[in-house]
């Protein structure tokens, strides 16, 4: 891969953590740990399945190395490979952790899978991996990843608007 593809694809996904940060950075613990119902995940869930997504799928998956990480909210309960990374395999786990243990996991994590990234041989980008949700060269998986972070957001976004309707009314 060239150095302008491999700077291309660094920007996009911080890009994306970026705008994650951005949007759960500020959340109150109430709003942060909140579930509109128990079996719908909290913004606190969706934040961290981002950024231990990224890190079990870059670093372990793509890249190749060790779990070093007790990976909690990874979703995909069911799948054996996955499973093998998860702290609480097979288990539906929502997350205590408060936002500023989010900000420093994140950035650790993104310290970690940025270097992955980076030191990647090129040969690498073109690599087919086979998983349970598809097969893909290592490149677009990087890409899928960034996807997988913007679909969160999404949610985040929309569990914060239920949390102020939510709260809106409670006080009428």
């Amino acid at each position: 891969m060239s150095s302008e593809l491999l700077e291309f694809v660094l920007h996009h996904i911080d890009d994306e953590w970026n705008r994650l940060l951005k949007d759960f950075i500020q959340f109150p613990p109430e709003a942060f740990q909140w579930q509109p119902d128990v079996n719908i995940h909290s913004v606190g869930w969706h934040v961290r399945h981002v950024i231990e997504w990224r890190y079990a799928l870059v670093h372990v998956l793509l890249c190749g190395h060790t779990n070093a990480e007790r990976l909690y909210c990874l979703g995909w309960e069911n799948d054996p490979m996955v499973n093998e990374l998860a702290a609480n395999p097979g288990e539906w786990f929502e997350p205590k952790f408060s936002v500023q243990e989010d900000v420093v996991f994140a950035d650790r994590v993104r310290a970690i899978t940025t270097a992955d990234i980076a030191n990647l041989p090129p040969a690498r980008w073109s690599e087919v991996k086979s998983f349970s949700w598809g097969t893909n060269r290592v490149l677009d998986e990087s890409f899928e990843e960034a996807r997988h972070s913007a679909l969160h957001r999404g949610h985040i976004r929309e569990l914060k608007k239920a949390f102020a309707r939510r709260y809106a009314t409670v006080g009428r």
